[in-house]
C-alpha cells in the first residue's frame, strides 16, 4: 500500500514500478490532508486486508501539515500492518523523529555520510535478505543519495543489513507483531534509464536493497529465481589433447578439483577433425564438460548477414554437421548458440528461433550498429528478449568480472556465464579465483552446460490459488515438482515478439495442451505428479529458405582462417613478435 496526497511522490513511483517488475500487487491510496484521526481514515481504506505499508516521510510530512507526527499514527501504523517499509529519506528533522519513534530510539537520527570514497558492507549472515551479496564489500557509495542511521550504544533488537562506514544504511526491526525495513536510501532507480553493460556506479543503493526488502516481505509471491546455474565457456579448440595451452586432461582434473563445468564453444567446421580419445573424455565426464554451437564456419561475422536465406544455409550447414558429429561418436551438442566474434543481427535471432535454437549466449548485448541502449529492466532480467523475442543471454571476462557483478546475476536469476580462450590454461589460476569466489557465494550453485543453465533460469512465483507461476527466458524450460502432492504450473513466455511463429509446446515429444496466445506472449498449464520433473520446450514454423551454396570464395576463406587460427593459436601464442604479425595477415586477408 503505498499512500499519497494529490499527487503520487516520485520515489514512491519508481518503488511501485519495482515492486510491480518483481511480481507484487501494489494499492494507491489518497489520503485526505482535512481528516482529523489519520488512523481511523486509513482504516476505512485497508478495508481489513493485509498490506506491507510504505512510509515516505515526505508523504506523511505533506499528511500532518508539520513537523509533529502524530503518536497515534506511529501506534497504528506498528498494530495495524504486519511490514512496514521506510524509505525516502532525507536529511531533515522530520525524517530523523519519524525514525526515531518507530524504533523506539534505537535509530536516533538520519546522517549524511562523512566523506567520498566509502564502501558498502554487506554483513555477514543476511543470505535470507541479500541473497549472494552477504558477506561482500564494494564501492564506492552514493553521497548524493544515501544516507545512513546514527545508532545508541548499548543492547538493541536491531538487525543491520548493509552498512556504510559502520553505521546502518539498510536495517530490521521486529517490534510487537510488525517488521520495519529501514532503508537509508533517498530515491529509486528508473527501470528504464539506460545501462551499457553492468550496473551504474550509483546505481547500487537506489535498486538492489529496494529489492532485497521487496523480496524479503513478499518471499514466494513475488518473482524469485528457480536456482543458481553458472557455466564456464571457451571459444574455439578442436577436441584434441593439446589446443593452444589448453590440455584436455588438466581441464577434467581443474574441473574436478574446483567444482564448475566447461562447455567448448565448439567451431562445427571441425567436426571431422577432433581426436575420439578427447571426445571419450567428454562422454565420460559430461557432467563436467559439454560442448554448443559456435557459428558455422567461425568466418568474420557471419551470423551478422543481415540475408534470411545465408543465415538458414550457415545454420543449416552447421546443425548438419554436428548431427553427424553426433552419429559418428555419440556426442551431443547444445543447441544453444554462442556468435562468433561476438557479432549477429536481428535476421540471425529470428534465423536461430525458427530453426528451434533454445537461447543464444553473447559478450555484448547488442548486433553492430545498434544504437539503442538497454535499460535497467532489461538488464536485470535473465535474459534479453529485444530481438524477435528470442532469449540473448550475456556473458563476462574473468578479468571483468567483479564479485557483486556475480551476486547481481544470482540474486536476478541470471546465470553466470564466464568467457575465455586458451590463454587463461597459461595462468589457470585467473580462472579457479573466479570459480571460488562464485561457489563461496552460493555453495549450492549447478555448474552445468549451456543448455541446462539456460533452461533452469528462469523466475518463479506462487499464486494465492497455490499454483505457480513460471517466467521462462530460454525456448525449453525444465520444471520439477519435488513436493509430495501434484503440483499445478502456468508456464509463460513473455516479451515483445515471443508468439511469433510458435506452433507448439512439446513435452516428451508430444504436444501439450491448453496453449493460450496474447498480445506479448505464450502461457500454458500444466500438472506435474509429486516428485517429478519434465521439459517443455517451444517450436516454430520453420521456413527454410536458403541457397545453393555458399560459394568457393566462402569455403576457401573458411579453410584458410581455420589453418591460420590454428597455428596462431597452437605455435605463435607462445611468440608475442610473431602473433602480432599473424593478427595483421589475418585482418588484412580474411576479414
Amino acid at each position: 500500500m503505498i499512500p499519497y496526497l494529490s499527487q503520487v511522490d516520485a520515489a514512491d513511483s519508481r518503488l511501485r514500478e519495482l515492486a510491480e517488475f518483481l511480481g507484487i500487487q501494489c494499492e494507491l491510496v489518497s489520503l485526505d490532508p482535512h481528516a482529523r484521526h489519520f488512523a481511523e481514515f486509513l482504516e476505512s481504506a485497508v478495508l481489513g486486508q493485509r498490506f506491507c505499508f510504505v512510509v515516505n516521510p515526505r508523504v506523511l510530512q505533506q499528511l500532518v501539515g508539520g513537523d509533529d507526527l502524530p503518536d497515534e499514527l506511529i501506534k497504528y501504523f506498528v498494530s495495524r500492518f504486519p511490514h512496514l517499509l521506510v524509505h525516502g529519506l532525507r536529511l531533515h528533522a522530520f525524517d530523523s523523529g519519524l525514525i526515531s519513534a518507530l524504533s523506539q530510539g534505537q535509530l536516533p537520527a538520519v546522517q549524511a555520510l562523512d566523506g567520498a570514497g566509502l564502501n558498502y558492507e554487506i554483513q555477514g549472515e543476511t543470505k535470507d535478505i541479500c541473497g549472494a551479496f552477504s558477506g561482500l564489500r564494494f564501492g564506492p557509495a552514493n553521497p548524493r543519495n544515501d544516507r545512513v542511521f546514527g545508532v545508541i550504544a548499548g543492547k538493541s533488537s536491531l538487525r543491520t543489513l548493509i552498512s556504510i562506514a559502520g553505521r546502518p544504511f539498510l536495517a530490521s526491526l521486529k517490534r510487537d507483531a510488525t517488521e520495519i525495513l529501514f532503508l537509508a536510501s533517498e530515491d529509486v532507480m528508473d527501470l528504464g534509464v539506460p545501462v551499457v553493460d553492468s550496473l551504474p556506479a550509483d546505481g547500487f543503493s537506489r535498486l538492489v536493497p529496494q529489492a532485497m526488502a521487496l523480496r524479503h516481505i513478499f518471499g514466494a509471491e513475488c518473482w524469485q529465481p528457480n536456482a543458481s546455474h553458472a557455466c564456464v565457456i571457451i571459444d574455439d579448440p578442436l577436441l584434441r589433447k593439446n589446443y593452444g595451452f589448453l590440455n584436455f586432461e588438466s581441464l577434467v582434473r581443474l574441473v574436478e578439483g574446483h567444482n564448475f563445468h566447461t562447455c567448448i564453444a565448439f567451431i562445427p567446421y571441425n567436426y571431422r577433425r577432433n581426436s575420439l580419445q578427447v571426445i571419450d573424455l567428454f562422454k565420460n565426464n559430461s557432467k563436467r564438460l559439454s560442448i554448443c554451437y559456435h557459428g558455422s564456419d567461425h568466418t568474420d561475422a557471419e551470423l551478422a548477414s543481415v540475408e534470411p536465406a545465408r543465415l538458414n544455409t550457415i545454420l543449416r550447414i552447421a546443425e548438419m554437421r554436428m548431427g553427424r558429429l553426433e552419429a559418428q561418436t555419440g556426442l551431443v551438442c547444445d543447441k544453444v548458440m554462442v556468435f562468433p566474434q561476438g557479432a549477429f543481427s536481428l535476421e540471425a535471432m529470428k534465423a536461430l528461433k525458427t530453426r528451434n535454437f533454445f537461447a543464444a549466449v553473447n559478450t555484448g548485448p547488442h548486433p553492430p550498429g545498434e544504437s539503442s541502449p538497454l535499460t535497467i529492466r532489461e538488464f536485470i532480467q535473465p535474459a534479453l528478449l529485444r530481438y524477435a523475442g528470442f532469449p540473448l543471454f550475456l556473458r563476462r571476462y574473468v578479468k571483468e568480472i567483479q564479485p557483486q557483478d556475480i551476486a547481481l546475476n544470482l540474486f536476478f536469476g541470471k546465470p553466470v556465464l564466464i568467457v575465455e580462450h586458451h590463454e587463461i590454461f597459461e595462468h589457470p589460476e585467473l580462472l579457479v579465483d573466479v570459480v571460488h569466489k562464485v561457489n563461496s557465494m552460493e555453495p549450492g550453485i549447478r555448474w552445468s552446460g549451456l543448455q541446462d543453465a539456460v533452461a533452469g533460469s528462469f523466475l518463479k512465483r506462487r499464486e494465492p490459488d497455490a499454483i505457480q507461476k513460471v517466467r521462462a527466458y530460454s525456448s525449453q524450460v525444465q520444471i520439477s515438482n519435488s513436493s509430495s502432492h501434484a503440483e499445478r504450473f502456468v508456464i509463460e513466455w513473455d516479451g515483445p515478439g515471443v508468439p511469433s511463429g510458435v506452433e507448439a509446446v512439446l513435452s516428451s515429444g508430444k504436444s501439450c495442451l491448453g496453449l493460450e496466445f496474447h498480445n506479448r506472449g505464450i502461457r500454458i498449464p500444466v500438472e506435474l505428479p509429486p516428485h517429478t520433473s519434465q521439459s517443455f520446450s517451444l517450436t516454430h514454423c520453420h521456413l527454410d529458405s536458403t541457397v545453393n551454396s555458399l560459394g568457393l570464395r566462402w569455403n576457401v576463406k573458411a579453410f584458410a582462417r581455420r589453418r591460420l587460427s590454428e597455428l596462431r593459436d597452437n605455435h605463435l601464442s607462445r611468440n608475442p613478435r610473431l602473433l602480432r604479425v599473424a593478427r595483421s595477415l589475418q585482418e588484412r586477408y580474411l576479414s
